[in-house]
């Protein structure tokens, strides 16, 4: 069994925050997709990384949510370059782990849409063995069961790492895309040996309470929670988020209260967040 899985019986474990949010403040991004500056500007990705490796997170997330086969030919190359951005910033501290981040293709799946079962599975597949030097990996902001199992098949059979699987919920507590509920994705999670299962994106911590609690009544499996900083809107040409560091502390105290021990934060999240989340919640 690997370290990460041990830890995760007998420690609280913190996932990092945003990418993007922090991309943002630099002038070298300006724009350009984030997932290349894996390739022609690693420094900066090493430093958001370090940024939160240095306020004590211990899962850290690649910058390849987007990366995918289908999107970039040289994809396997994107993967290698962000696994080691990532380390970099670990420098092999031995509580920190580095996650694969593995997102939605960007199409719908059969039937609503034509990507098929089995083509997903081999864009996932491709994904997971050029990712195969992480220490886990994490598939998030699935918005489709479909999409999911297909993902979590794929990482189950050509990887030995330890998955999480985490989808993006609305606040009547359904997928955005198909309207599964958390159970539904619970069963899936089961089936196919996810070895943690959450919910990430869309709202912040308050409206993810309820979905929270839904898989904490439908699986043993462990859970986690990475909210976003509330509801994004766009001031002086910037996307800003209506809940504060301390409001987002607060309603994660509420999901850690139910027994939640891998905790973190998506959209609008910064160092600011996930340090008083780590300093309030450890």
């Amino acid at each position: 069994m690997s370290k990460l899985l041990e830890l995760m019986k007998t420690e609280k474990l913190f996932f990092d925050g945003a990418m993007g949010t922090l991309l943002i403040e630099y002038p070298e991004y300006s724009g350009k997709e984030p997932a290349l500056l894996n390739l022609t500007h690693p420094e900066i990705i090493t430093d958001i990384h370090k940024k939160y490796v240095d306020i004590g997170c211990n899962l850290i997330t690649t910058n390849t949510f987007d990366v995918n086969p289908e999107k970039y030919e040289n994809y396997a190359e994107i993967v290698r370059a962000a696994i080691a951005n990532a380390r970099a910033a670990i420098d092999d501290k031995e509580d920190c782990f580095v996650g694969l981040d593995i997102g939605p293709i960007g199409k719908l799946m059969y039937p609503m849409g034509l990507l098929k079962p089995e083509e997903a599975y081999d864009l996932f597949k491709a994904m997971v063995i050029a990712g195969n030097d992480a220490d886990f990996i994490i598939i998030e902001t699935m918005i489709d069961e479909n999409e999911t199992r297909e993902a979590l098949r794929a990482a189950k059979e050509n990887s030995h790492l330890p998955v999480f699987v985490s989808n993006a919920y609305n606040q009547r507590g359904r997928l955005l895309t198909t309207g599964a509920r958390p159970a539904d994705v619970v069963a899936i999670a089961e089936e196919f040996g996810a070895d943690a299962i959450g919910a990430n994106c869309s709202f912040g911590p308050d409206k993810m309470l309820p979905i929270i609690e839904a898989f904490k009544e439908a699986t043993d499996l462990p859970v986690f929670a990475n909210p976003n900083a509330g509801l994004p809107e766009i001031v002086d040409g910037k996307p800003t988020y209506n809940v504060t560091p301390e409001e987002f502390v607060g309603h994660m105290r509420g999901i850690a209260n139910l027994g939640v021990t891998m905790l973190g934060g998506c959209c609008g999240t910064t160092p600011e967040y996930i340090g008083l989340l780590i300093q309030e919640l450890k």
